[in-house]
């Protein structure tokens, strides 16, 4: 069970931390050093601003700026007078961003007026046609409940309000001062939603993830636990603010008083020079791990200092932990990150290698067979369905017994197996089998296999609809360089690596540049389908190949 005798709210949370280390520092950004007792004060000067503005408990806030000291304390702030806050992508696109706001019923949006070659008063106006002929006042047929927009720079344009005059309400001789937002903040009760998180996965439309306070408390704690964050680190998360992962770790320092360091942006000589200057502990890195290592070492940064760029995972004892042997935390923008994991520095027994681990944070969890419903044996493999814990508390605007079973557990459509001691083992995505001729393949295995041709740089497979077989394996690949591959070629050196029924029936080329992703850089499945479906369908397939059953596929839905 969560951990009932600490902090069961944001506000409650951050007084908590103020109060344990006020001259500690809470936040490095460029120029910008901020102490806990420093966040305070900024964060509740924005809160007061915004009950001036009439933003209340409920009232639903669209955020749109880049990591740094608005953002947090704008974030910050909502949750203190328990607004449901909305953090928005600075990569968004104009019909992205015309969703966000229209789906998330998003009342009032602060935000920056620029990013990175991004305006994002043209990106508004480009979303919403209507719009530069508006006041201040907004109405707007495409987001009907969004009634104000505060920018930091609103220069030639006549629909939004400059940020330092709502910044400036707080200080209004009519303004709420700091005993109203006390009073406001002992009214936030754990089981109110805090936060709404976009997601952006391979499925066509994006869910709209909320999260209650009560997991926004007792969450972050629990993780920085299990990824060993202490009060001495300075972490820099190179997850933008705005991802789930970016809000867990952003709130993970926060919950034991170390340091977040934000680079003034994402280029690679910025992050550089941030980890060199402020004395970064730690990175989170995904994507682009290699290469900013590379240029670390390059740099002649000691990266044997710096844990997750370097520095070498060691046991209580000092003694490295091969790869093979650490936790592979299991979780999603549902669960708040990490639901199954072990601690970073536990090497795992010989008999759990490969593991996520055992449950975070009071999860519960079982799984299912896909077909009957019915829960399996240990060890069996089935679909993960987990309920309690940090689990969200649903998809805005969703009815909730379409996300969550009738008694509480939202399936994941992760196929994992759990054994005897309640660790989790992930198998694939339930949406990655292919169901062909009544039999179950994983795609991720043929990718797998394909990956491991020499003439492929990348391979990426999907199912597509076929009136006898139910589904098609097929296959996109990008040859590697200096290659020719057909598909016949690769599709008889995949025969000593599949079964015959897993071999892709048929095999297109691509570049990279082809590759369907989203602007997190994920794989849009549905759109992979359509382009292999397409090419197919149209006689575009590679001329090199020498044959293969045609597929009769009707339009992808």
């Amino acid at each position: 069970m969560a951990d009932l005798a600490g902090p069961q709210t944001f506000p409650e949370l951050l007084a908590a931390t103020v109060q344990r280390c006020p001259d500690q520092m809470a936040l490095v950004v460029a120029d910008d050093s901020i102490t806990y007792s420093e966040l305070d004060r900024r964060s509740a000067r924005m809160a007061r601003s915004l009950l001036a503005a009439g933003v209340g408990k409920g009232t639903r806030l669209g955020l749109l700026a880049p990591d740094g000291a608005l953002w947090l304390t704008t974030f910050y702030a909502a949750l203190r007078i328990g607004a449901l806050v909305t953090p928005i992508s600075t990569l968004v696109a104009p019909p992205e961003l015309a969703t966000i706001l229209r789906t998330g019923d998003v009342q009032h949006l602060i935000g920056v007026r620029s990013f990175v070659r991004k305006d994002y008063a043209d990106l508004l106006a480009a979303a919403f046609a209507d719009l530069p002929d508006q006041t201040p006042d907004l109405r707007l047929i495409g987001a009907p409940y969004l009634r104000t927009v505060w920018l930091d720079d609103t220069h030639g344009i006549s629909w939004a309000r400059p940020l330092d005059d709502l910044l400036a309400a707080a200080y209004a001789t009519d303004a709420p001062d700091g005993d109203l937002l006390q009073a406001v903040e002992r009214e936030v009760a754990p089981g109110d939603d805090a936060f709404v998180v976009f997601t952006s996965g391979s499925t066509a439309s994006p869910k709209a993830v909320v999260h209650r306070q009560q997991s926004v408390a007792t969450q972050p704690a629990a993780l920085a636990a299990t990824f060993r964050i202490t009060g001495s680190d300075r972490l820099m998360p190179l997850l933008p603010a705005f991802w789930m992962g970016g809000i867990a770790y952003a709130l993970q320092v926060l919950s034991v008083g170390a340091t977040l360091v934000y680079p003034r942006s994402p280029e690679l000589d910025d992050v550089l020079e941030a980890i060199e200057e402020h004395g970064v502990t730690c990175v989170i890195v995904w994507h682009m791990f290699a290469k900013l290592r590379a240029a670390a070492v390059e740099r002649g940064i000691d990266i044997s200092s710096v844990r997750g760029l370097g520095a070498p995972t060691a046991d209580e004892h000092g003694e490295r932990i091969p790869t093979r042997f650490r936790s592979n935390p299991l979780g999603m923008s549902e669960t708040f990150s990490a639901h199954s994991a072990e601690p970073v520095d536990v090497r795992l027994p010989e008999d759990k290698v490969g593991a996520a681990g055992r449950a975070v944070n009071g999860i519960e969890r079982r799984v299912v067979d896909l077909d009957s419903g019915e829960e399996v044996a240990p060890g069996a493999v089935g679909e993960l369905q987990v309920r309690g814990g940090a689990l969200m508390s649903g998809f805005y605007k969703v009815r909730r017994e379409q996300v969550f079973t009738p008694d509480g557990y939202y399936p994941t459509g992760d196929l994992v197996r759990l054994d005897d001691d309640g660790y989790a083992h992930f198998v694939g995505r339930a949406g990655d089998m292919v169901k062909t001729s009544s039999a179950n393949v994983s795609r991720l295995e043929v990718e797998a296999a394909m990956n491991g041709l020499p003439d492929v740089d990348l391979s990426l497979v999907t199912g597509v609809p076929d009136d006898e077989r139910g589904e098609v394996v097929v296959a996109a690949v990008v040859p590697a360089a200096g290659t020719a591959p057909t598909e016949d070629s690769l599709r008889a050196a995949l025969k000593d690596r599949l079964s015959s029924y897993k071999i892709p029936r048929r095999i297109v080329f691509i570049t990279h540049e082809d590759v369907p992703r989203t602007t997190t850089g994920k794989v849009q499945l549905f759109e992979l389908a359509r382009l292999v479906d397409e090419t197919v369908i149209a006689g575009a397939a590679d001329p090199r190949s020498a044959g293969g059953d045609a597929l009769r596929s009707p339009a992808i839905r």
